[in-house]
């Protein structure tokens, strides 16, 4: 029996196969991780229905010799919901399954050098999102998560690929609904985009995680962890892309986390 149907059978199933999720679990989860600490009393339970959902509609795995208990796979639920907690969980339906491994893993790719030879490199990873639907994490990485000084969150880095991705190519470009302004979106954030790698090249310290200056769909990721966890660090850094992704995630991470003294 893997763990996710031993999950299934604590927890029990709503009448829409959703996890109902005991309040005392729940609380726990939210009152120990940084992003979900400082949420309002309403949108904390707004969000429990969605982890339950999230943790309803696809299975977990152990990766390796993982011991995967209920309490992971609650946190991980509750972080990946999270960016989707006024955009919807369909944003979510790309991902099909997660697999967790006790640290990061292994993967094999291929990268293509300056003059176009092909290498075969083996990378370790904290997170990746696969094409075909898999979610894979670092059970490691999302504890270190639980520093509120550490600005990177693997879960919602993740997430935030399988969201750009919506559209079919992840590129920094999610789909924007018609309210949003596609082409000032496109010119702030390559505007910042470049910005960032001339910091790099020039040799200073960047005011974000310099693994952002990667490509567009990781700036986006990155971002979106700044979004979630640094609100103001990314405000900072350029407050035309926060308020981007407030309008495109429609919360306001940095006024929740003044109402609560943060």
């Amino acid at each position: 029996m893997t763990v996710w149907r031993w999950l299934l059978g604590l927890f029990g199933r709503s009448s829409r196969d959703a996890i109902e999720i005991p309040a005392p679990a729940w609380q726990r989860v939210c009152q120990g991780q940084p992003e979900l600490s400082v949420l309002s009393v309403e949108e904390c339970e707004r969000l429990r229905p969605l982890a339950g959902q999230f943790l309803a509609e696809r299975p977990f795995y152990a990766g390796g010799a993982m011991e995967l208990t209920d309490a992971m796979q609650l946190r991980i639920a509750a972080l990946a919901s999270l960016p989707a907690l006024s955009l919807g969980m369909g944003w979510l339906a790309g991902i099909r399954s997660v697999v967790v491994y006790a640290d990061a893993f292994e993967v094999d790719h291929e990268e293509v050098d300056e003059d176009g030879v092909v290498h075969h490199v083996r990378d370790l990873r904290a997170g990746e999102a696969w094409s075909h639907g898999t979610l894979v994490l670092s059970w490691a990485d999302i504890e270190a998560g639980l520093d509120p000084d550490v600005a990177t969150s693997v879960v919602i880095h993740e997430v935030a690929h399988f969201i750009d991705g919506t559209n079919g190519a992840e590129n920094g470009f999610p789909p924007l609904d018609k309210g949003h302004d596609r082409a000032r979106w496109t010119h702030d954030f390559q505007v910042a985009f470049d910005r960032l790698n001339r910091e790099i090249d020039a040799g200073h310290e960047p005011t974000i995680d310099p693994y952002a200056a990667t490509n567009p769909a990781e700036f986006f990721a990155v971002l979106s962890e700044y979004f979630f966890r640094m609100p103001g660090e990314l405000l900072d850094f350029d407050a035309s892309l926060y308020r981007h992704l407030a309008r495109f995630y429609a919360q306001d991470p940095l006024t929740r986390m003044i109402s609560a003294g943060g």
